[in-house]
Protein backbone atom coordinates (compact mmCIF):
# COMPACT_ATOMS: atom_id res chain seq x y z
CA UNK A 1 0.00 0.00 0.00
CA UNK A 2 1.51 3.54 -0.99
CA UNK A 3 2.66 5.90 1.66
CA UNK A 4 -0.39 8.52 1.16
CA UNK A 5 -3.09 5.03 1.57
CA UNK A 6 -1.19 4.50 4.62
CA UNK A 7 -1.53 8.08 6.05
CA UNK A 8 -5.15 8.46 5.26
CA UNK A 9 -5.91 5.06 6.88
CA UNK A 10 -4.19 6.19 10.08
CA UNK A 11 -5.81 9.55 9.81
CA UNK A 12 -9.41 8.01 9.31
CA UNK A 13 -8.87 5.64 12.79
CA UNK A 14 -7.27 8.42 14.71
CA UNK A 15 -10.28 10.30 13.98
CA UNK A 16 -12.60 7.56 14.85
CA UNK A 17 -10.85 6.95 18.10
CA UNK A 18 -10.71 10.50 18.90
CA UNK A 19 -14.78 11.00 18.60
CA UNK A 20 -15.01 7.75 20.79
CA UNK A 21 -12.85 9.37 23.74
CA UNK A 22 -15.13 12.61 23.19
CA UNK A 23 -17.87 10.85 24.51
CA UNK A 24 -18.60 12.52 27.80
CA UNK A 25 -20.26 9.29 29.04
CA UNK A 26 -17.52 7.20 28.94
CA UNK A 27 -15.49 9.54 31.35
CA UNK A 28 -18.17 11.33 33.69
CA UNK A 29 -21.06 9.66 35.82
CA UNK A 30 -23.75 12.12 37.23
CA UNK A 31 -24.15 10.75 41.23
CA UNK A 32 -26.71 12.68 42.02
CA UNK A 33 -28.61 16.05 42.01
CA UNK A 34 -28.00 18.76 44.15
CA UNK A 35 -30.94 20.35 45.93
CA UNK A 36 -31.36 23.44 48.32
CA UNK A 37 -33.61 22.72 51.12
CA UNK A 38 -34.20 24.46 54.23
CA UNK A 39 -31.94 23.99 57.30
CA UNK A 40 -34.16 26.20 59.45
CA UNK A 41 -33.66 29.65 60.76
CA UNK A 42 -34.23 30.79 57.09
CA UNK A 43 -31.24 29.01 56.22
CA UNK A 44 -30.47 26.35 52.92
CA UNK A 45 -28.32 23.69 53.15
CA UNK A 46 -27.11 21.82 49.57
CA UNK A 47 -28.19 18.22 49.64
CA UNK A 48 -27.35 15.58 47.30
CA UNK A 49 -30.19 13.19 46.76
CA UNK A 50 -30.86 10.59 44.03
CA UNK A 51 -34.79 11.57 44.67
CA UNK A 52 -35.15 15.00 43.93
CA UNK A 53 -38.33 16.78 45.15
CA UNK A 54 -41.36 16.56 43.21
CA UNK A 55 -41.52 20.47 43.60
CA UNK A 56 -37.62 21.25 42.24
CA UNK A 57 -38.17 23.96 39.91
CA UNK A 58 -36.07 26.00 37.39
CA UNK A 59 -36.33 28.61 34.94
CA UNK A 60 -34.12 31.00 32.56
CA UNK A 61 -31.59 32.95 35.05
CA UNK A 62 -31.57 29.67 37.45
CA UNK A 63 -28.82 27.36 38.56
CA UNK A 64 -29.04 23.62 38.27
CA UNK A 65 -26.43 21.58 40.09
CA UNK A 66 -24.83 18.03 40.09
CA UNK A 67 -22.31 16.03 41.46
CA UNK A 68 -20.56 14.12 38.70
CA UNK A 69 -18.12 11.37 39.46
CA UNK A 70 -15.33 10.33 37.72
CA UNK A 71 -11.16 8.63 37.69
CA UNK A 72 -8.11 10.43 37.31
CA UNK A 73 -7.44 7.31 34.35
CA UNK A 74 -10.47 8.27 32.58
CA UNK A 75 -9.78 12.15 33.15
CA UNK A 76 -6.23 11.05 31.40
CA UNK A 77 -6.84 9.43 28.42
CA UNK A 78 -6.06 11.31 25.67
CA UNK A 79 -9.38 12.94 23.65
CA UNK A 80 -10.99 12.89 27.17
CA UNK A 81 -13.05 16.06 27.51
CA UNK A 82 -12.73 18.53 30.19
CA UNK A 83 -15.42 18.41 33.28
CA UNK A 84 -15.99 22.95 32.29
CA UNK A 85 -16.28 20.68 28.72
CA UNK A 86 -20.00 19.85 29.90
CA UNK A 87 -23.26 21.82 29.00
CA UNK A 88 -27.12 21.52 30.99
CA UNK A 89 -29.04 19.39 28.67
CA UNK A 90 -33.31 20.29 29.88
CA UNK A 91 -35.83 18.13 27.64
CA UNK A 92 -32.79 16.28 25.58
CA UNK A 93 -31.63 19.92 24.45
CA UNK A 94 -28.31 21.04 24.64
CA UNK A 95 -27.75 24.37 25.68
CA UNK A 96 -24.43 26.19 24.57
CA UNK A 97 -23.55 28.34 26.63
CA UNK A 98 -24.38 26.45 30.30
CA UNK A 99 -20.60 25.32 31.08
CA UNK A 100 -20.44 24.63 34.84
CA UNK A 101 -18.55 26.50 37.47
CA UNK A 102 -16.81 23.82 40.01
CA UNK A 103 -18.25 24.45 43.51
CA UNK A 104 -15.45 21.97 44.69
CA UNK A 105 -13.44 19.09 43.74
CA UNK A 106 -12.97 15.46 46.38
CA UNK A 107 -10.40 12.85 45.62
CA UNK A 108 -11.04 9.11 47.05
CA UNK A 109 -8.35 6.69 46.74
CA UNK A 110 -9.65 3.46 44.93
CA UNK A 111 -8.18 0.23 46.17
CA UNK A 112 -6.09 -1.35 43.68
CA UNK A 113 -7.51 -3.60 41.42
CA UNK A 114 -11.29 -2.39 42.41
CA UNK A 115 -12.17 -1.69 38.99
CA UNK A 116 -11.15 -5.12 37.44
CA UNK A 117 -10.36 -8.03 39.45
CA UNK A 118 -7.89 -9.85 36.80
CA UNK A 119 -5.28 -7.01 37.37
CA UNK A 120 -4.59 -6.92 40.74
CA UNK A 121 -1.65 -5.20 40.74
CA UNK A 122 -2.30 -2.06 38.89
CA UNK A 123 -1.51 1.40 40.03
CA UNK A 124 -4.43 2.60 43.10
CA UNK A 125 -6.59 5.17 40.99
CA UNK A 126 -8.48 7.62 42.75
CA UNK A 127 -11.95 8.48 42.07
CA UNK A 128 -12.77 12.23 41.87
CA UNK A 129 -15.75 13.90 42.56
CA UNK A 130 -17.19 17.35 41.32
CA UNK A 131 -20.27 19.58 42.55
CA UNK A 132 -21.28 21.36 39.12
CA UNK A 133 -23.37 23.93 39.13
CA UNK A 134 -24.60 25.12 36.09
CA UNK A 135 -26.20 29.00 34.84
CA UNK A 136 -29.59 28.25 33.17
CA UNK A 137 -28.03 31.09 30.19
CA UNK A 138 -29.23 31.29 27.08
CA UNK A 139 -26.43 31.69 24.07
CA UNK A 140 -28.08 32.25 20.94
CA UNK A 141 -25.15 33.18 18.97
CA UNK A 142 -25.59 29.70 17.16
CA UNK A 143 -27.37 27.84 15.11
CA UNK A 144 -27.59 25.28 17.86
CA UNK A 145 -28.72 27.45 20.71
CA UNK A 146 -31.64 28.84 18.64
CA UNK A 147 -32.74 25.29 17.99
CA UNK A 148 -32.13 24.17 21.71
CA UNK A 149 -34.06 27.08 22.90
CA UNK A 150 -37.06 27.22 20.38
CA UNK A 151 -37.84 23.44 20.85
CA UNK A 152 -37.52 23.90 24.73
CA UNK A 153 -39.51 27.30 24.99
CA UNK A 154 -41.88 25.87 21.98
CA UNK A 155 -45.61 24.68 23.06
CA UNK A 156 -47.68 28.51 23.49
CA UNK A 157 -49.58 28.47 26.51
CA UNK A 158 -47.33 26.09 28.28
CA UNK A 159 -45.81 28.19 30.79
CA UNK A 160 -44.48 25.13 33.23
CA UNK A 161 -43.61 21.65 31.65
CA UNK A 162 -41.82 18.98 33.70
CA UNK A 163 -38.75 17.94 31.79
CA UNK A 164 -35.48 15.35 32.06
CA UNK A 165 -32.31 17.32 33.33
CA UNK A 166 -28.96 16.16 32.75
CA UNK A 167 -25.58 17.38 31.24
CA UNK A 168 -23.32 16.05 27.96
CA UNK A 169 -21.09 17.63 25.49
CA UNK A 170 -23.39 19.99 22.70
CA UNK A 171 -22.04 16.89 19.82
CA UNK A 172 -22.76 13.86 22.16
CA UNK A 173 -25.61 12.31 24.15
CA UNK A 174 -25.90 13.50 27.62
CA UNK A 175 -24.89 11.53 30.53
CA UNK A 176 -27.53 9.16 32.06
CA UNK A 177 -30.12 10.63 33.94
CA UNK A 178 -33.45 10.02 35.69
CA UNK A 179 -33.62 13.11 37.10
CA UNK A 180 -36.47 15.82 36.10
CA UNK A 181 -37.41 19.35 36.89
CA UNK A 182 -40.20 21.50 36.30
CA UNK A 183 -39.11 24.28 33.55
CA UNK A 184 -40.84 27.37 34.31
CA UNK A 185 -41.00 29.18 31.13
CA UNK A 186 -42.76 32.32 32.36
CA UNK A 187 -44.54 33.34 35.82
CA UNK A 188 -42.84 35.32 38.67
CA UNK A 189 -42.19 39.29 39.62
CA UNK A 190 -40.62 40.19 36.28
CA UNK A 191 -43.78 38.87 34.52
CA UNK A 192 -45.96 41.00 36.42
CA UNK A 193 -43.41 44.17 35.67
CA UNK A 194 -43.77 43.56 32.04
CA UNK A 195 -47.32 43.78 32.25
CA UNK A 196 -47.55 46.93 34.20
CA UNK A 197 -45.29 48.85 31.54
CA UNK A 198 -47.52 47.35 28.38
CA UNK A 199 -50.43 48.90 30.38
CA UNK A 200 -48.68 52.07 30.80
CA UNK A 201 -47.65 52.15 26.96
CA UNK A 202 -50.61 50.90 26.09
CA UNK A 203 -52.52 53.55 27.52
CA UNK A 204 -50.13 56.37 26.44
CA UNK A 205 -50.69 55.10 22.82
CA UNK A 206 -54.46 55.62 23.13
CA UNK A 207 -54.22 58.91 24.32
CA UNK A 208 -51.74 60.11 21.63
CA UNK A 209 -53.90 58.34 18.89
CA UNK A 210 -57.07 59.47 19.86
CA UNK A 211 -56.42 63.08 21.78
CA UNK A 212 -53.81 64.66 19.54
CA UNK A 213 -53.11 64.94 15.95
CA UNK A 214 -49.88 62.60 15.83
CA UNK A 215 -51.22 59.41 14.09
CA UNK A 216 -53.97 61.64 11.74
CA UNK A 217 -53.47 63.12 8.15
CA UNK A 218 -52.20 66.73 7.57
CA UNK A 219 -54.21 67.23 4.80
CA UNK A 220 -55.89 70.65 4.26
CA UNK A 221 -58.92 71.38 6.04
CA UNK A 222 -62.31 71.38 3.53
CA UNK A 223 -63.55 74.83 2.95
CA UNK A 224 -67.50 76.06 2.96
CA UNK A 225 -69.97 77.73 0.44
CA UNK A 226 -68.37 80.64 1.18
CA UNK A 227 -64.60 79.58 0.49
CA UNK A 228 -63.63 79.98 4.06
CA UNK A 229 -61.81 76.59 5.82
CA UNK A 230 -63.85 74.97 7.89
CA UNK A 231 -61.93 74.32 11.14
CA UNK A 232 -61.15 70.65 12.36
CA UNK A 233 -59.65 70.53 15.41
CA UNK A 234 -56.67 67.78 15.19
CA UNK A 235 -58.33 64.94 17.10
CA UNK A 236 -60.79 65.86 14.93
CA UNK A 237 -59.03 64.52 11.26
CA UNK A 238 -59.09 61.52 9.61
CA UNK A 239 -56.63 58.68 10.89
CA UNK A 240 -53.02 57.87 8.59
CA UNK A 241 -52.82 54.61 7.36
CA UNK A 242 -49.38 54.95 7.36
CA UNK A 243 -48.94 56.90 10.64
CA UNK A 244 -50.91 54.27 12.32
CA UNK A 245 -48.33 51.31 11.03
CA UNK A 246 -44.99 52.65 11.49
CA UNK A 247 -46.44 53.84 15.28
CA UNK A 248 -47.95 50.14 15.83
CA UNK A 249 -45.00 48.37 14.63
CA UNK A 250 -42.45 50.84 16.96
CA UNK A 251 -45.22 49.66 19.79
CA UNK A 252 -44.78 46.01 19.06
CA UNK A 253 -40.67 45.94 18.63
CA UNK A 254 -40.74 48.43 22.25
CA UNK A 255 -43.33 45.61 23.56
CA UNK A 256 -41.36 42.66 22.37
CA UNK A 257 -37.26 43.71 23.58
CA UNK A 258 -38.68 44.39 27.30
CA UNK A 259 -40.56 41.23 27.43
CA UNK A 260 -37.75 39.58 26.43
CA UNK A 261 -35.12 41.29 28.57
CA UNK A 262 -37.62 41.35 31.84
CA UNK A 263 -38.11 37.60 31.26
CA UNK A 264 -34.74 36.84 30.58
CA UNK A 265 -32.71 39.38 32.08
CA UNK A 266 -30.98 39.69 28.16
CA UNK A 267 -30.49 43.39 27.77
CA UNK A 268 -28.51 42.60 24.46
CA UNK A 269 -31.53 40.62 22.59
CA UNK A 270 -30.73 40.31 19.13
CA UNK A 271 -32.95 42.08 16.52
CA UNK A 272 -33.03 40.31 13.28
CA UNK A 273 -32.37 42.23 9.73
CA UNK A 274 -35.97 41.31 8.90
CA UNK A 275 -37.84 43.54 11.82
CA UNK A 276 -34.94 46.63 10.85
CA UNK A 277 -36.14 45.99 7.24
CA UNK A 278 -40.07 46.03 8.58
CA UNK A 279 -39.44 49.27 10.29
CA UNK A 280 -37.31 51.28 7.63
CA UNK A 281 -40.27 50.10 4.89
CA UNK A 282 -43.13 51.12 7.56
CA UNK A 283 -40.80 54.88 7.57
CA UNK A 284 -40.61 54.74 4.22
CA UNK A 285 -44.50 54.54 3.60
CA UNK A 286 -45.01 57.24 6.25
CA UNK A 287 -42.06 59.62 4.49
CA UNK A 288 -43.82 59.02 0.63
CA UNK A 289 -47.49 59.51 2.25
CA UNK A 290 -46.46 62.73 4.52
CA UNK A 291 -44.90 63.65 1.17
CA UNK A 292 -47.91 62.78 -1.15
CA UNK A 293 -50.29 64.80 1.10
CA UNK A 294 -47.89 67.88 1.40
CA UNK A 295 -48.18 68.45 -2.52
CA UNK A 296 -52.22 68.40 -2.21
CA UNK A 297 -52.64 71.26 -2.38
CA UNK A 298 -56.10 72.86 -2.50
CA UNK A 299 -57.24 73.65 -5.51
CA UNK A 300 -54.49 72.32 -7.82
CA UNK A 301 -56.44 69.71 -10.06
CA UNK A 302 -59.72 68.72 -10.68
CA UNK A 303 -59.95 66.69 -7.04
CA UNK A 304 -58.73 69.51 -4.53
CA UNK A 305 -58.13 66.96 -1.55
CA UNK A 306 -58.75 67.74 1.53
CA UNK A 307 -59.93 65.80 4.80
CA UNK A 308 -63.06 65.71 6.38
CA UNK A 309 -64.00 65.28 10.45
CA UNK A 310 -63.15 61.54 11.63
CA UNK A 311 -65.82 58.87 11.09
CA UNK A 312 -63.80 56.33 13.60
CA UNK A 313 -60.54 55.00 13.87
CA UNK A 314 -61.16 51.48 11.23
CA UNK A 315 -63.72 53.40 8.51
CA UNK A 316 -60.74 56.25 8.43
CA UNK A 317 -57.69 53.77 7.80
CA UNK A 318 -59.62 51.22 5.70
CA UNK A 319 -61.87 53.65 3.21
CA UNK A 320 -62.19 56.79 1.58
CA UNK A 321 -65.02 58.40 0.21
CA UNK A 322 -66.25 56.18 -2.21
CA UNK A 323 -65.91 53.61 0.55
CA UNK A 324 -63.88 50.67 1.33
CA UNK A 325 -60.64 50.91 -0.67
CA UNK A 326 -59.07 47.71 -1.80
CA UNK A 327 -55.05 48.77 -1.65
CA UNK A 328 -55.86 50.23 1.95
CA UNK A 329 -57.62 46.85 2.95
CA UNK A 330 -54.98 45.04 1.57
CA UNK A 331 -51.85 47.18 2.82
CA UNK A 332 -53.79 46.91 6.62
CA UNK A 333 -54.67 43.08 6.43
CA UNK A 334 -51.06 42.27 5.13
CA UNK A 335 -49.81 44.40 8.05
CA UNK A 336 -52.25 42.84 11.13
CA UNK A 337 -50.88 39.09 9.54
CA UNK A 338 -47.59 39.88 10.07
CA UNK A 339 -48.27 41.59 13.78
CA UNK A 340 -49.88 39.12 14.68
CA UNK A 341 -46.99 36.32 13.88
CA UNK A 342 -44.60 38.50 15.23
CA UNK A 343 -46.22 39.13 18.75
CA UNK A 344 -47.21 34.97 18.65
CA UNK A 345 -43.35 34.30 17.84
CA UNK A 346 -41.92 36.37 20.66
CA UNK A 347 -44.40 35.34 22.97
CA UNK A 348 -43.60 31.26 22.38
CA UNK A 349 -39.76 31.35 21.69
CA UNK A 350 -38.81 34.55 23.40
CA UNK A 351 -37.11 35.58 20.52
CA UNK A 352 -38.24 38.11 17.87
CA UNK A 353 -38.86 36.50 14.34
CA UNK A 354 -36.56 36.38 11.13
CA UNK A 355 -38.95 36.74 8.20
CA UNK A 356 -38.16 35.20 5.17
CA UNK A 357 -36.90 37.88 2.56
CA UNK A 358 -40.46 37.27 0.13
CA UNK A 359 -42.30 38.12 2.86
CA UNK A 360 -40.90 41.35 3.27
CA UNK A 361 -41.03 41.69 -0.75
CA UNK A 362 -44.44 41.33 -0.15
CA UNK A 363 -44.96 43.68 2.28
CA UNK A 364 -42.60 46.13 0.57
CA UNK A 365 -44.94 45.83 -2.93
CA UNK A 366 -48.25 46.47 -0.34
CA UNK A 367 -46.51 49.35 0.81
CA UNK A 368 -45.92 50.53 -2.71
CA UNK A 369 -48.89 50.45 -3.66
CA UNK A 370 -50.48 52.12 -0.84
CA UNK A 371 -48.17 55.39 -1.49
CA UNK A 372 -48.92 55.10 -4.90
CA UNK A 373 -53.14 55.04 -4.47
CA UNK A 374 -52.86 57.46 -2.37
CA UNK A 375 -52.37 60.33 -4.77
CA UNK A 376 -55.77 60.35 -6.67
CA UNK A 377 -57.64 59.12 -3.50
CA UNK A 378 -59.75 61.41 -2.35
CA UNK A 379 -61.06 61.88 1.54
CA UNK A 380 -64.03 64.84 0.84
Amino acid sequence: MKTKHWLLVSFLVGSSLAAVAQRADGVYHIACMVQMNDAGDGKKIAECTTHPRQNAEVGIGGKVSFDVTTTHELMDEEGAPEVTDLNLVLDGQPLPGTHPVVENQTDERLPAGASDSEEKNQDQDWVVTFRLTFPVTRDLSSTKGKESWAKLLGGLGKERKEVPVSIGLINGPPLPSTYKVEFVRLGGTRLTIFLLVAIVLGIGFLVVAFKTGALRDKEPPPLDASGKEIAITPEDRVFSLSRMQIAVWTLLVVYAYLFIFLITGEYNTEIPRTILAILGISAGTYATAAAVDKEKERGTGAKGTTVTKTEGMFPDLLSTNGGASLHRVQFGLWSIVLMIVFAVTVYDTLAMPDFHASLLALMGISSATYAGMKIPETKA
